[in-house]
């Protein structure tokens, strides 16, 4: 996704099963903002991005071993 400086972002994270924690990090590992994600509710979060840079989506939540491969690399791009 390539969203430029100051564009307001809806993030609308679904479960189906569990809860979740969605996270949005910058590439030096510093959390943006987190949120909880529950089953059969809307999990929205409206995010405006001040600054140019690649951010990625991690789980906040420990899920078991499996949990360290919850990552989603550089899906967020905001430019000027």
């Amino acid at each position: 996704m390539v969203v430029k400086t100051n564009d307001k972002v809806l993030f609308n994270v679904k479960s189906g099963d569990l809860t979740y924690g969605f996270g949005l990090f910058r590439n030096d590992n510093t959390m943006v903002f987190q949120m909880q994600v529950l089953p059969g509710h809307n999990n929205d979060i409206l995010w405006q991005f001040d600054r140019p840079g690649v951010y990625s989506i991690r789980s906040t939540e420990y899920s078991g071993p499996a949990g360290v491969f919850m990552i989603e690399k550089d899906v967020v791009e905001v430019i000027d």
